[in-house]
């Protein structure tokens, strides 16, 4: 271990080494990705494993996140794109406009994907191209669409990209309407629960994604009728399948994507998104309903009031059955529109957004003001501030307060391995002064120090 005198720099280096190795198998605090976050929040509901890579079970009305698996990892969407194409083209045409196939469209009628079998020159209203876009999946149709929308299919992504953003997406890019293969072409599950909760305030949307079957009459060019079944089996009564509560959704799969599914189940007044990307097989019908299950079975609404110098705050947030707001921390911040909200979280983990209920004018003529003191002992919040009270884990994670001690044992480990070589090596030093001063004595010089 030393070499004239000194301790081997590469001795100390294996020690630290070996100390680190055996300190992780003893005390893993690491989270894989195919671990759920929500998993490891203090007696948060545990749900069981899925077989999609990244997946999120989201309150649509407060924004709450019930599960999450991967949600931000950049995934390619597949045809669950066409969700955000449906409402731009419900955003920016009229149901009863007409469509006619162009060259645009037909470049994407080929074989081996999702099309109508279109005629160039063949016409239908806005509201048959959503039909045939939606349930059938038809990609020919979503690139027609695309055109007739904004005049071309790179502006269209431009405002698919635009909208992305305004929704609060923060890991999509769109490059192409229907969600076939291609470059910079990504999104997150988080991002798509998003977009699918801003497109259920349409209810044409609604109403599109719930149908399990239509029909599109004979047109221009086409003497027969097409008949189209929703893609979701989650809505389809004669399917094992079969979930009562969904309202509709979109289905995707490519070789790239795996199976990727976006559904909407409504029970009880609450509506509930659920999405699940990167899937193996059709397995994720059943863990989207069990996904489902688990977020309307052990979860609750639960009202929630503060009071800051912008205002008073009321709304509902979404918490495990049997939690308590005084488990929450708040923010009061701004939404993605610039609307003053209050930002209720659960361990960093969001569970609500709660809107302004009356401007601090309308508050004082109300109340009347009111006794400071009284107000910041019932937990009203001063603008900006965070607060948190430890019941129900709304302290300190256990898994961080594990970690914090992983660091501090190795910094420890760290300095006693160097001062135990410091010290060791000083006594080395010492010892082969004391020879040199007994050598030099007898030779009758003076030692040198």
């Amino acid at each position: 271990m030393f070499r004239n005198g000194k301790w081997s720099i590469w001795k100390y280096t294996a020690l630290l080494l070996s100390a680190f190795l055996a300190f992780g198998a003893l005390f893993p605090v690491t989270v894989s990705a195919s671990d759920p976050l929500t998993n490891h929040l203090t007696d948060w509901p545990q749900m069981s494993d899925i077989n999609e890579d990244s997946a999120v079970l989201m309150d649509a009305d407060s924004g709450a996140i019930l599960y999450s698996l991967d949600r931000d990892t950049r995934r390619i969407p597949a045809s669950i794109t066409k969700i955000m194409t449906c409402l731009l083209v419900l955003e920016g045409t009229e149901l009863s406009d007409v469509v006619t196939m162009t060259e645009a469209g037909m470049a994407e009628a080929y074989s081996g994907s999702a099309n109508v079998n279109p005629v160039l020159g063949e016409e239908f209203t806005v509201e048959q191209c959503l039909y045939m876009m939606m349930l059938k999946s038809a990609n020919d149709i979503a690139a027609e669409l695309a055109v007739f929308t904004a005049g071309s299919v790179p502006e269209f992504c431009d405002r698919m990209n635009e909208r992305a953003v305004q929704i609060g997406c923060t890991g999509t890019h769109f490059n192409n309407p229907n969600g076939l293969p291609g470059d910079d072409h990504y999104t997150t599950a988080y991002d798509m629960a998003l977009i699918m909760r801003e497109c259920l305030r349409n209810d044409t949307f609604r109403q599109i994604i719930s149908t399990t079957r239509y029909t599109v009459p004979p047109t221009n060019m086409t003497a027969s009728e097409r008949v189209y079944d929703n893609h979701c089996k989650l809505i389809q009564p004669s399917d094992d399948r079969y979930y009562e509560y969904c309202i509709g959704g979109k289905t995707g799969y490519t070789d790239l994507a795996w199976r990727t599914l976006v559904t909407a189940a409504e029970k009880d007044g609450r509506t509930l998104i659920c999405v699940t990307m990167h899937g193996p097989n059709a397995q994720d019908f059943i863990d989207t309903k069990n996904l489902f299950e688990y977020g309307f079975n052990g979860f609750s609404l639960c009202p929630v009031e503060a009071k800051t110098e912008k205002g008073r705050y009321a709304g509902s947030v979404t918490i495990p059955t049997g939690f308590t707001p005084d488990s929450l921390s708040m923010t009061e911040t701004e939404n993605v529109f610039g609307e003053p909200v209050m930002r209720y979280t659960y361990e960093d983990n969001p569970v609500g957004d709660i809107p302004l209920a009356e401007k601090a004018g309308i508050v004082d003529a109300i109340f009347g003001g009111g006794d400071t003191e009284k107000e910041n002992n019932e937990g009203n919040v001063p603008a900006g501030q965070e607060t948190a009270s430890p019941k129900n884990g709304g302290g300190m994670n256990p898994k961080v307060l594990l970690g914090i001690l992983a660091v501090f044992f190795v910094i420890l480990l760290t300095a006693l391995i160097v001062s135990t070589g410091i010290a060791v090596n000083k006594k080395k030093r010492r010892k082969a002064r004391q020879r040199r001063r007994a050598a030099a004595k007898r030779r009758g010089q003076r030692p040198r120090e």
